[in-house]
């Protein structure tokens, strides 16, 4: 296969490896010129492989900064490489990334790699007092249908219709009551919406991994899967559970309960697993990341580092569509995050 070079990234060819996965970590500051003065743009650098037992330094950063004006570039740009030491000093960003397989084959071994690579980004986060407490840290990936079918039929249940059956992962209110009072709210739009709702699912997680603080206002977690019931009258899934999922926020605006519900993913393609937690630990908090039946084609993951919100559960990254390692900085959009 043949591969162009990405004309930004200058060394392009290290993106890919040698078993067809991309692999993209990390990112280098690019120095660009713009008339009377000087902005910072952003670029990346990129290993062609984690190695989890003997992870060794990054040799692929290169040197731009003879480059001048952005719009032209230098035919041979100068490569240095930068011990370990000068990465980790790098930390005024969260840190963010993502592996996929190029043919899109889904495998147990892309999870286990963005697991890996997400704790070497535990440099680009931050933690809480108690230093254990991560400013958050997750994952983004295709949904794993065969982990969640080996669950149905322990609980009895059909396999699912992947075509037309949405997953939502969902934070819920600490308190038991509550809690039941949320997921019958939920229950009731998705009816209301002409989906059913075939089981809920609690998320195996291990607490001990969680710190102090965070452990304080850790959510009840759990799946919620459901199906459109007239499956000719829906012609796009996506946008029905997006309707879904905005009925209920405004439902839950209302009550008691509605600042501790949130949906980190609803979606009939993608399903998100995150915290306020260090990097290196989320695979060991989360059980379902750490079980062989789980498969996707590509994860997204993130290390969060705060800056103008405290930490939250729902406030680590990924988001619902995206993972990023700035900010979006108007009130208005600040305000709607933090909400």
């Amino acid at each position: 296969m043949s591969v162009q070079s990405i004309p930004h990234l200058l060394y392009s060819n290290s993106v890919f490896s040698s078993n067809r996965d991309c692999v993209f970590v990390d990112f280098i500051g690019l120095s660009a010129k713009s008339r009377r003065r000087v902005r910072a743009a952003s670029g990346v650098s990129a290993v062609s492989k984690f190695k989890r037992a003997n992870f060794s330094p990054i040799k692929a950063v290169i040197d731009l900064e003879r480059l001048g004006n952005a719009s032209t570039q230098s035919e041979n740009p100068e490569r240095k490489a930068a011990n370990l030491e000068d990465i980790l000093s790098e930390r005024g960003a969260c840190g963010v990334g993502f592996i996929a397989n190029l043919e899109n084959k889904a495998s147990n071994s892309i999870i286990k790699d963005a697991l890996t690579a997400l704790g070497c980004m535990e440099h680009r986060g931050g933690c809480g007092a108690d230093n254990d407490s991560g400013d958050g840290s997750g994952v983004m990936s295709s949904i794993p249908w065969g982990l969640f079918n080996n669950w149905a039929e322990t609980q009895g249940l059909a396999p699912f219709d992947k075509l037309h059956t949405g997953v939502g992962m969902v934070f819920l209110p600490r308190d038991a009551a509550q809690c039941e009072t949320a997921k019958t709210a939920i229950n009731n739009i998705f009816k209301q919406e002409g989906l059913e709702v075939i089981g809920w699912r609690p998320v195996p997680v291990d607490t001990a991994v969680v710190g102090y603080y965070a452990r304080e206002t850790m959510p009840n977690i759990q799946q919620v899967f459901a199906r459109i019931i007239n499956e000719e009258n829906v012609d796009d899934i996506e946008r029905e559970l997006y309707i879904c999922r905005k009925l209920i926020e405004r439902v839950a605006n209302s009550e008691a309960w509605g600042n501790e519900l949130y949906f980190c993913s609803l979606s009939n393609q993608t399903i998100v697993y995150k915290g306020m937690l260090r990097s290196e630990v989320l695979g060991r908090f989360y059980y379902d990341l750490q079980n062989d039946l789980y498969e996707t084609p590509f994860a997204i993951y993130h290390r969060r580092y705060s800056t103008n919100t405290s930490p939250r559960w729902p406030l680590a990254q990924p988001m619902r569509l995206l993972g990023h390692n700035g900010e979006i900085n108007t009130i208005q959009v600040t305000i709607y995050i933090t909400m």
